[in-house]
């Protein structure tokens, strides 16, 4: 658990992603969005699976369309991506570094 424990969070936004940009959208699915189930008619991320699918497939005025924060969130979660991985690896480089001095290792 100790080894998956830190590509836990890197991992899921990474294949949400990936299964976001996959789906089909034109098809209309079940909602799964808390406001519409305690019967609130807004939800402010209705369309945002739909929007990043477009976006994924280059229809940049439909992804707008679908929902406004749909780049927003692809740019947010690629960004953190890559800031969990750019620390990951330099976490890993330190630890690969530590005790050696002058090319002496201790």
């Amino acid at each position: 658990m100790k080894k998956i424990r830190p590509h836990i969070e890197w991992m899921a936004f990474f294949f949400g992603l990936i299964l976001m940009a996959t789906l089909n959208p034109y098809i209309e699915g079940t909602s799964f969005c808390i406001y519409e189930l305690a019967g609130i008619t807004f939800c402010p991320g209705d369309g945002l699976g739909h929007s990043i699918a477009f976006l994924f497939r280059g229809e940049f005025s439909e992804a707008m369309e679908a929902n406004l924060f749909g780049p927003l969130a692809v740019l947010v979660l690629s960004l953190r991506i890559l800031s969990i991985w750019k620390r990951m690896i330099v976490d890993k480089n330190k630890t690969n570094t530590i005790g050696v001095e002058d090319g002496k290792s201790y």
